[in-house]
């Protein structure tokens, strides 16, 4: 993981100061959402090339919703419970018995 470096912040298309600072008086997240910039642009499903800066932002914020359910796009998550055989697909109606047979 690379760390953007202060004066490489400007060379870019971008101005992170002010998405940062968006994102954590709007929705509230932390300074530490710095770390996840480098995956997030390089992630095809969530970094739709953004036209402006508040594209950027609501990217950027799904993706960290996604991340921090643990729920990315395109990633199959084994922590699922649904296993073969194990499925019910509805109400489970029982045979009608009569009543000479519950008195045996």
């Amino acid at each position: 993981m690379k760390i953007k470096k202060f004066f490489e912040m400007f060379d870019e298309k971008f101005d992170y100061d002010r998405i940062i600072t968006i994102l954590k008086k709007t929705y509230g997240w932390g300074l530490g959402i710095v770390s996840f910039i480098d995956e997030f642009e390089s992630n095809t499903e969530y970094f739709l090339d953004p036209k402006s800066e508040d594209e950027y932002i609501e990217q950027f914020h799904i993706f960290l919703s996604d991340k921090q359910v643990n729920k990315l796009r395109g990633n199959i998550n084994s922590t699922t419970d649904l296993r073969l055989g194990k499925w019910k697909l509805g109400i489970q109606v029982d045979k009608p018995t009569s009543i000479y047979n519950r008195l045996y």
